[in-house]
């Protein structure tokens, strides 16, 4: 009998350790300096088949971004991820075309950061994402 119960429960360990959510969730929240609205949250989801969602919620004011799920996103943007050197390439598709909007990303452990093309194609970050639980 024990034996029997030793067994379900290192599978269910095991089921769990294996069977985990391989897509990554960064969360930013700041202020983007609009017209009508001061005050923006950012989600982006990279999933394991190379694609991501970016979701954006603009907000009144900085007390309200913590409810940002209580709101549908104001914008929804999906796309296909390439890797390039040490950074990533975020295509945006639009109607299921490939669109001339990009972004070049650094994915980290705990953190993702978005680059701007500079000067004489030195790259300048603009944002930073915090890593979030799914």
């Amino acid at each position: 009998m024990k034996s029997k119960i030793l067994i379900i429960l290192l599978l269910t360990i095991v089921t769990k350790v294996f069977t985990q959510s391989t897509s990554k969730t960064y969360l930013r929240h700041g202020h983007n300096y609009g017209f009508t609205y001061s005050y923006e949250v950012s989600k982006i989801t990279i999933n394991s088949d190379s694609t991501f969602t970016w979701k954006s919620w603009a907000m009144n004011n900085k007390k309200e971004w913590e409810k940002y799920k209580e709101y549908s996103p104001d914008n929804i943007r999906y796309g296909k991820i390439h890797k390039k050197n040490d950074f990533y390439i975020l295509n945006e598709y639009i109607d299921g075309d490939k669109s001339d909007i990009i972004w070049t990303v650094k994915i980290l452990d705990r953190k993702l950061k978005i680059y701007y093309s500079f000067k004489k194609g030195k790259l300048k970050q603009v944002a930073k994402y915090k890593r979030i639980k799914n």
